[in-house]
């Protein structure tokens, strides 16, 4: 099942993307769609503001060609696996243009020089990570375990509120 818009953390998505982004004193100023992290925060906010989980031709669209560089790998390491936490692997289900998908293609472009496959599966993915790079793979999977269980404890302190 595709994640749904009241299951979405846009908020967190543009966090990481915040700290993500090397911003406009750095690269000289801000080029928006052009570039990977402004591309994605503009489709994170389009996201939350039509209240949908997806972006059309988000894929299509996507600024390949920003190779700017110099971006944080702790930071954008971490933002990969905070999307992994959100992602629903909905397997069979998965759409290439979902918010999620299309965010981490674009952190992917940044840390690996491009997309890397992904077949609306987490633990595939990650592993698939780990025999590419098990350095990066291992910061992945720690983050996103960290994240799943933080998760995990605010619905059961949610729940216990009832």
């Amino acid at each position: 099942m595709a994640i749904t818009y009241d299951q979405l953390n846009g908020e967190e998505i543009l966090e990481d993307l915040d700290n993500i982004c090397k911003t406009p004193e750095v690269c000289g100023s801000c080029a928006g769609p052009e570039c990977l992290i402004g591309y994605a925060r503009i489709c994170t906010k389009n996201c939350m503001r039509d209240e949908v989980t997806y972006v059309y031709e988000g894929q299509k669209n996507m600024p390949q060609y920003d190779i700017r560089g110099g971006y944080d790998e702790y930071e954008t390491l971490h933002g990969i696996a905070h999307l992994l936490a959100q992602c629903r692997s909905c397997k069979a289900g998965h759409f290439d243009n979902c918010i999620i998908n299309v965010v981490r293609n674009c952190l992917e472009v940044i840390e690996y020089g491009e997309e890397q496959e992904f077949d609306g599966e987490v633990l595939p993915y990650l592993m698939r990570i780990g025999k590419m790079d098990p350095n990066r793979a291992s910061i992945i999977m720690k983050e996103y375990h960290f994240k799943k269980k933080e998760r995990k404890e605010e619905v059961g302190n949610i729940e216990g509120l009832e």
